[in-house]
């Protein structure tokens, strides 16, 4: 591409949201390339090829920018399991194997998604806004991962506090995750789902025998 296609291409114009989706696209490119460091306002500027006063026009600021970012990573990866948990399967256990399978997901668990996570938890610690939306994030996960353990508590018959089932599963998967993100190979996908019912089946009384 020439230097002019390339010019001509930045300066095309967009709709309204077509430009917000490329200024967010573009914050959550340069954190995970740049780190919490590197990424800036002005790097993302640079990157879509824009004044400051543009993205002014949609965020009031870096962190206003920085907490639409984040809530566009984790409303994808939501996006992905609510459906999951919500939709009709023959049994509970079937529906929590598709939820471990969608919460491990390839699609969430890259580099894209592990480099901009790590940026938003260093940036947390000085931005009260950002660790709000991590609230929000962790009651929406907590609330979908109760629904679908509640349902396989009570198709096993178990007396189990779910509301512990579920703080105990999530940080298991989310220990996992950032395994598998920061490590691609490390733990075979077959391993990852037995390591999970291994704990689950313990959990709710049933022999190792009991795995799918």
């Amino acid at each position: 591409m020439s230097a002019a296609e390339a010019t001509a291409g930045r300066r095309k114009r967009l709709k309204p949201e077509e430009r917000r989706l490329q200024i967010i696209e573009t914050t959550l490119t340069c954190l995970a390339r740049d780190g919490a460091e590197g990424a800036s306002l002005r790097s993302v500027c640079r990157e879509i090829g824009v004044a400051p006063s543009l993205i002014g026009h949609f965020y009031v600021n870096w962190h206003d920018l920085l907490v639409a970012a984040y809530d566009l990573l984790v409303e994808r990866f939501m996006a992905k399991l609510a459906p999951v948990v919500d939709a009709p399967y023959p049994s509970a256990r079937g529906r929590m194997e598709a939820v471990i399978d969608a919460y491990l997901s390839t699609d969430w668990a890259g580099d894209s998604s592990i480099g901009a996570s790590i940026a938003f938890w260093q940036l947390s610690r000085g931005m009260p806004e950002l660790k709000a939306a991590f609230g929000r994030y962790l009651a929406g996960r907590r609330q979908l991962l109760s629904q679908a353990l509640a349902a396989l508590v009570a198709e096993a018959g178990a007396k189990v506090d779910v509301a512990q089932l579920t703080d105990g599963l999530m940080l298991m998967l989310d220990g996992v995750w950032l395994e598998i993100s920061l490590n691609p190979g490390s733990i075979a996908e077959a391993r990852t789902h037995q390591m999970c019912w291994f704990w689950l089946d313990a959990a709710l009384g049933r022999p190792p025998a009991a795995q799918t």
